[in-house]
């Protein structure tokens, strides 16, 4: 019974420390990533580069259980995509 309790004692802690191991550095950052959102300029000249559909907005939008706003941005494809779905749900329940 004690070998049994040290053995579960071992998976656990093994268990812990594979959830603190830190990722590979060498691996580029992706969007969803970004600790930041870009700045006003980054937005302008990354827009500059690349078509309409595929363009950045950025908006201010204040979170539900806060009352501090905080920059969001997305691609406005993103946004449209989100605004068909949100109008054929919509759709869907008022039939």
């Amino acid at each position: 019974m004690r070998n049994f309790k040290h053995l579960i004692t071992l998976a656990l802690l093994g268990l812990l420390t594979a959830c603190v191991i830190p990722s590979d550095e060498s691996q580029p950052i992706t969007g969803s990533e970004l600790q930041r959102p870009p700045t006003d300029a980054e937005v302008e000249q990354y827009n500059a580069l690349v078509s309409p559909e595929e363009r950045i907005v950025c908006r201010r939008e204040t979170p539900v259980g806060t009352n501090i706003p905080k920059r969001i941005c997305r691609l406005v494809r993103d946004v449209q995509e989100t605004s068909e779905f949100h109008r054929e749900q919509l759709r869907r329940v008022l039939r």
